[in-house]
């Protein structure tokens, strides 16, 4: 389980994260949404150890970040990520799955046949398209069979396909296997709605509404709220 208490952060004097406390399950997939700086990407560093809270306690299954056991049970996928372009996907591949003890190797070249990487794997990352490091990216993280994967907007920018797959394939490993899904995608929250997590404020509630009810709330929030009032007063009664 992973348990946060009384999580703190802020930058110079504008807070971020604000004595957020929560919990996540061993298994399943548990989505996180909110506006552009509401947090999200502050909490999904501190939870994998990139930034230091400023008060507060993370735990995941009694260890404490920092801790090799604690970065072995964490694969995380990050929204602006960097690949070594002079590598070939296979090698990269190879590279990181040899930092986990649980990596499965032999699930590997099945991931890339359903993501369509299969030819690819053996030319440098440099060729690649946006979606295909992005595909190379999920297929390591998936073999890489740690006990947490935390993604962070991974399913922006891949064609509708290949966001059904990854959907599924998620599905199919959360029975045994924690995942944490940062999105903005609407067919996200469609495809995952039980565990559905609002970020707001420096703060993290459970959303039990419907997606429609969600959006409907969002809109309500902030900067973005105030931006729609410009939409209808300048584009549509013009």
């Amino acid at each position: 389980m992973l348990e946060i208490k009384n999580l703190s952060k802020k930058f110079k004097q504008q807070v971020i994260i604000d004595n957020l406390s929560t919990n996540f399950s061993q298994t399943g997939i548990t989505v996180i949404v909110g506006t552009n700086g509401s947090g999200k990407t502050t909490l999904l560093n501190m939870i994998t150890n990139l930034l230091q809270p400023d008060s507060g306690q993370i735990v995941l299954d009694e260890l404490n970040p920092g801790s090799r056991e604690y970065k072995s049970k964490i694969f995380y996928l990050p929204s602006d990520f960097y690949l070594p372009g002079y590598m070939t996907g296979k090698e990269y591949a190879h590279f990181v799955l040899s930092r986990y003890d649980t990596s499965n190797y032999n699930q590997l070249p099945k991931l890339l046949n359903l993501l369509d990487m299969t030819q690819s794997q053996n030319k440098t990352i440099e060729s690649y398209s946006f979606g295909m490091k992005k595909k190379i990216q999920i297929a390591v993280a998936i073999a890489a069979n740690t006990d947490y994967i935390i993604a962070d907007e991974i399913l922006g920018g891949l064609d509708f396909d290949t966001v059904i797959l990854v959907q599924e394939i998620f599905d199919a490993i959360s029975n045994k296997k924690k995942i944490i899904i940062v999105s903005h995608e609407r067919n996200t929250i469609d495809r995952f709605p039980e565990d559905v997590r609002l970020m707001r404020k420096g703060t993290l509630t459970s959303f039990t509404g419907s997606p429609d009810e969600l959006t409907k709330f969002i809109k309500q929030e902030g900067v973005l709220h105030d931006k729609l009032i410009e939409i209808q007063k300048h584009f549509m009664h013009s």
